[in-house]
């Protein structure tokens, strides 16, 4: 296992007026336009809280580091803008977290 893989997971509540369906095909747009081409990056899982209609990706990449330049690259990138624009900015939190071990049947 590599221990230097990491876990980004990054919650967030999309805009007014934006649908499940208009924003599943933006981060189908931005995962194949962007992320998987991004050095380290390894996958992403979308995930849903109907609840409290907050949308929760978590992706994996080799490193911190290269999770971190991605977010930054991301920003200016113009595969990004959609998602971008389709977000409550306020509502964004992002956590990097270390993999310590992983369990597998």
């Amino acid at each position: 296992m590599n221990k230097n893989k990491c876990t980004e997971i990054a919650e967030f509540q999309v805009g007014f007026g934006v649908t499940d369906e208009d924003f599943f095909r933006i981060i189908e747009s931005l995962e194949l336009n962007f992320h998987a081409k991004q050095a380290g990056f390894i996958d992403t899982e979308l995930i849903k809280d109907n609840e409290q209609s907050r949308w929760i990706m978590i992706q994996h990449w080799e490193s911190i580091e290269q999770a971190k330049e991605a977010s930054k690259i991301m920003m200016k990138e113009p595969a990004a803008e959609k998602f971008i624009k389709a977000l409550d900015p306020k509502s964004v939190e992002i956590r990097y977290l270390n993999h310590v071990n992983l369990w597998c049947k």
